[in-house]
């Protein structure tokens, strides 16, 4: 693969990090935001890590996060006209974005080449999801109503309508079977993304401010720093919520084996938990804003998150955090 010869200076910080009482985690890395920027995704093999800024670009980094004091911007991706809603990986290295300029497009990231673009005119203010790997699925919301589409052929699938208020957020499950709907009335529903039917609702009675999805579990953020976990398909439905951000929670992630689960929060630190237990492992503190949004790599040890400045902090967990260990 030919790197764009482009090297940034990067924030260091040591290896070896001591544990404060309670847990605190500095960055290994920062890299300097130069415009503001939400969406953040790893590739399917932990390579590459994809930020979107609101300059309607995607930068591209060669593994930013193996100790190295730079990194290197393999791709600059330009062709999008306005701020970029979200981003996903369908490929290793075939990048999907959707932006507010109405369209989706495809990348190869390797080349930087825009392999395909679609006008799907979905309007101005959409909640999106795109859903993982190789399935075209792109689900996003447009007050209560929410569409799937496939952004390849451009074909709407499915609508659906969330009649008791306005979608929050949406998420896949990592098979990309399901589709789980977030309201700001705090209703969480679960669809089967192939019989597009409703397999669960639950009624939370509290705005739900962001929400992530493993197999076999849901993480719901709120606006008073409370996360919370939900098991749609067991017997006992709600895990109880915890508080322990001092502000929004404005979004939240699983591992990829669902063991972990990370908050990012406007209290400009990023916690990580046990699932099982849902008790904080750690804290990562070194953005200077508000948290937007939070990564993890498909190794789950990796965690990337993106502060309200455009910031990027890569963090490496230490087993046994990484590998699921509960405390």
């Amino acid at each position: 693969m030919k790197i764009l010869p482009c090297i940034l200076s990067v924030v260091m910080v040591g290896a070896a990090l001591a544990q404060a009482p309670e847990n605190i985690r500095k960055p290994d890395l920062t890299i300097a935001g130069a415009n503001p920027a939400v969406p953040v995704a790893y590739n399917l093999n932990g390579r590459f890590l994809a930020v979107a800024g609101t300059d309607s670009t995607i930068r591209v980094y060669d593994d930013p996060s193996d100790g190295r004091s730079t990194v290197e911007l393999a791709q600059t991706l330009r062709g999008h006209t306005q701020p970029i809603l979200a981003i996903g990986f369908s490929q290793t290295n075939t990048l999907v974005s959707v932006s507010q300029d109405q369209t989706v497009k495809t990348w190869d990231i390797l080349s930087g080449k825009l392999l395909h673009t679609l006008e799907l005119h979905f309007g101005k203010q959409l909640v999106p999801a795109i859903a993982p790997g190789a399935q075209s699925f792109l689900a996003g919301a447009t007050a209560r109503e929410v569409r799937l589409w496939n952004f390849q052929t451009g074909e709407l699938l499915h609508t659906f309508e969330a009649n008791d208020s306005d979608v929050a957020a949406l998420a896949f499950t990592p098979d990309g079977r399901s589709l789980v709907i977030g309201t700001t009335k705090g209703v969480v529903r679960v669809l089967d993304v192939a019989a597009w039917k409703m397999t669960r609702s639950i009624d939370l009675d509290t705005p739900v401010h962001s929400l992530a999805a493993s197999a076999n579990r849901i993480v719901i953020g709120y606006g008073d720093g409370t996360v919370a976990l939900l098991d749609p398909g067991g017997e006992q439905t709600w895990i109880p919520e915890v508080k322990k951000h001092s502000g929004a929670v404005n979004a939240v992630a699983f591992s990829p084996n669902g063991a972990l689960f990370a908050s990012a929060s406007a209290d400009k630190t990023v916690k990580v938990w046990g699932t099982k237990t849902l008790k904080p492992l750690c804290s990562l503190e070194g953005h200077p804003g508000a948290v937007l949004s939070v990564v993890f790599g498909p190794n789950g040890k990796k965690i990337a998150s993106v502060d309200a400045r455009g910031n990027v902090n890569c963090w490496t967990l230490p087993l046994p955090f990484a590998a699921g260990a509960q405390p």
